[in-house]
């Protein structure tokens, strides 16, 4: 687990400090700001459950169950532990939940009966699941990590891609094909029918390549990190000199430091391209209006004078978020650079969840100084002054995601806990807990 925290801290970074308020001087709001006042997206019904599936025979959990109740700092909460090194997770039903991990498995959790059951194996750092119209959407890294693994030696999945050679770089990524499948689910939740809905994605790492899925009910949308080969040099060099190379070989150059989205039919349709400008948003969520939200990793050295930060953004249609420049400070003129509604207190930015009451933000909060404090936090932003407010704090791994149900959070890290919270009781310490 500490190599995959390893490798995450890696790939985030550090910020500058304070809130942005939104609107600024422009005299007509924000494009966010009217798709708020409409109504939140209704979430498609899941498919009627059949005959509960049993436990697999190597997953089936203690006597004391897989959900245990335990009590810390004077709050009474809800603590789960799922093996495999948990990436992200999606409500099948009310009770059940499909959980990707690690390992490549795609596990079903039943977190009130305390069940759990392994339904899809052989997948590549599936970071992304979704449910809709009773298909489950996964992201897959595919060749990818075979392909790196052998061209830099190692076995993480991770490489210094700006630092190997220019030529070295492009092709490797003119080989690597990570995707988006779909499965088909039953009545009682297990998964067949594969279709591939995208591949020829470039990938460069763990990371950086097809991250957070999310729909609205008619849209499956995909956060894709950018790969970054030469994206500072000149003002301009978004790929400029790869891209036709890679086009050449196949690779989908459009799909590069971005949120896509595709819509769901009997063959599944070519994905498109919903707004640019991030380098790396892990995870997605579709707030009230239909606005999706999600927290960039947009640092890199040398990438702007001021200094690195993390942005929570409101992703609108045919925006561009300012990759690989700054703002609007540091973007050409005519970029159209749309700004950050806040900047966030700290670095690591993983996941971003929306509802009625503000947008949930995960990260590794930092002190005024650049150093680390609580660990990784939740912050809660609320639509009007884009203010923080802590919810969650001092968890020791990465948070992956951040699902709601009966107005409780479900908070999961990568080493396998999942811990569900009141928000109404925050600031809430995270809870100690041990597996064993």
């Amino acid at each position: 687990m500490r190599a995959r925290l390893a490798l995450c801290l890696a790939l985030a970074s550090a910020v500058a400090l304070g809130a942005l308020a939104c609107g600024g001087d422009d005299p007509a709001p924000p494009p966010y700001r009217a798709a708020l006042a409409g109504p939140t997206a209704e979430p498609t019904p899941s498919p009627e459950p059949g005959a509960e599936p049993a436990p697999s025979p190597e997953l089936t959990p203690p006597a004391s169950g897989l959900l245990r109740r335990v009590d810390a700092h004077g709050y009474r909460g809800l603590i789960t532990y799922v093996p495999g090194g948990l990436l992200t997770a999606a409500w099948l039903d009310h009770d059940r939940m499909y959980v990707a991990d690690m390992q490549g498995r795609i596990q079903l959790v039943d977190v009130r009966r305390g069940r759990r059951q392994v339904v899809l194996e052989g997948l590549v750092n599936p970071q992304g699941l979704t449910v809709l119209d009773g298909r489950l959407y996964v992201t897959d890294m595919g060749n990818a990590c075979a392909e790196i693994d052998r061209v830099t030696g190692r076995t993480t999945c991770s490489t210094p891609y700006l630092d190997m050679e220019f030529g070295v770089v492009v092709a490797l990524l003119s080989r690597i094909s990570s995707r988006i499948l779909s499965y088909d689910i039953d009545g009682a939740g297990r998964l067949s029918g594969q279709r591939i809905v995208a591949d020829r994605i470039m990938s460069i790492s763990r990371d950086h390549s097809p991250n957070g899925l999310a729909n609205d009910g008619e849209y499956v949308y995909v956060s894709i990190g950018h790969p970054e080969v030469h994206v500072h040099r000149g003002t301009g060099g978004l790929f400029i000199e790869a891209e036709e190379s890679l086009a050449a070989a196949g690779r989908r150059t459009d799909l590069m430091g971005v949120v896509a989205r595709f819509r769901p039919q009997e063959q599944d349709t070519p994905i498109e391209v919903y707004a640019t400008g991030f380098r790396n948003v892990y995870g997605i969520s579709i707030g009230p209006g239909g606005v999706i939200w999600g927290a960039d990793n947009d640092q890199h050295s040398g990438l702007t004078a001021a200094g690195h930060r993390e942005e929570l953004n409101a992703i609108t249609q045919g925006s561009f978020y300012g990759f690989p420049f700054w703002g609007t400070y540091e973007a050409p003129p005519g970029a159209g650079v749309t700004e950050p509604v806040a900047v966030l207190q700290g670095t690591g930015s993983s996941e971003a969840y929306a509802n009625e009451d503000g947008v949930y933000v995960a990260y590794i909060s930092l002190d005024p100084q650049g150093q680390e404090q609580d660990g990784f936090v939740i912050d809660r932003f609320d639509y009007e002054t884009w203010t923080p407010s802590k919810i969650f704090k001092g968890t020791e791994s990465f948070i992956v995601d951040i699902l709601e149900r009966d107005g409780l959070l479900y908070v999961l890290e990568v080493k396998g806990h999942i811990h569900v919270i009141d928000p109404r009781d925050a600031p809430i310490d995270a809870i100690r807990f041990d597996e064993d």
